[in-house]
């Protein structure tokens, strides 16, 4: 099964072919897990969620269209699927950390230990601040900048207009650039502002 094509998967799945379905996951379990923890930033919490993802594509398997890639619209249903559970469980706190790698603002001239600790620092208070952004801030970044998902592919899968997608990109960014000055202002303190 391992050399057969999703969309031969797809059709041995409707057809009650438990182990098609089986090798669909195998495929596709890292992208899928990596999704969930860029969501979520919390090991036990990615897993069960691209659990949930992957029993709700079993669910959904039969609306596939074939004339579209079969990752393309699986990739969508799980991307829909995480924001609504996500959005449902309003208590989720989506976080980066540890996952973005962040350049340093300035670039290195050297392989000074204080030059690294510096950039090490920097990525951290980015990170710091992108995990503060509100909820409807921090999923557009993350799928425009992490995921290169389209404005379009963003506003299907968050349910509104691309004109809201635009405003929600630039009011984040330009909420993550207000705390970032705030904290490079004050000398990079231990703790990103909140205001």
């Amino acid at each position: 099964m391992q050399h057969l094509a999703d969309e031969v998967l797809v059709k041995r799945c409707l057809d009650g072919d438990r182990e098609a379905f089986a090798e669909i996951v195998r495929r596709y379990q890292k992208q899928i897990y990596s999704l969930t923890f860029r969501l979520t930033n919390d090991f036990n919490e990615a897993q069960d969620l691209a659990q949930e993802v992957f029993l709700h594509l079993y669910q959904v398997l039969d609306k596939f269209d074939g004339r579209y890639k079969f990752f393309s619209w699986m990739y969508k249903v799980a991307t829909n699927y995480c924001y609504t559970a996500l959005k449902r469980n309003s208590s989720n706190e989506v976080s980066l950390e540890k996952v973005i790698d962040f350049t340093p603002l300035r670039p290195a001239t050297g392989n000074e230990p204080e030059e690294h600790c510096e950039a090490r620092e920097t990525q951290r208070l980015v990170r710091e601040a992108i995990k503060q952004l509100p909820e409807k801030y921090r999923i557009p970044i993350v799928l425009r900048y992490l995921e290169e998902f389209s404005y379009q592919q963003i506003a299907e899968a968050m349910g509104v207009p691309v004109t809201t997608v635009e405003t929600r990109l630039y009011r984040g960014k330009a909420l993550l650039q207000k705390k970032l000055k705030l904290v490079l202002e004050r000398g990079g303190k231990r703790e990103v502002s909140r205001s």
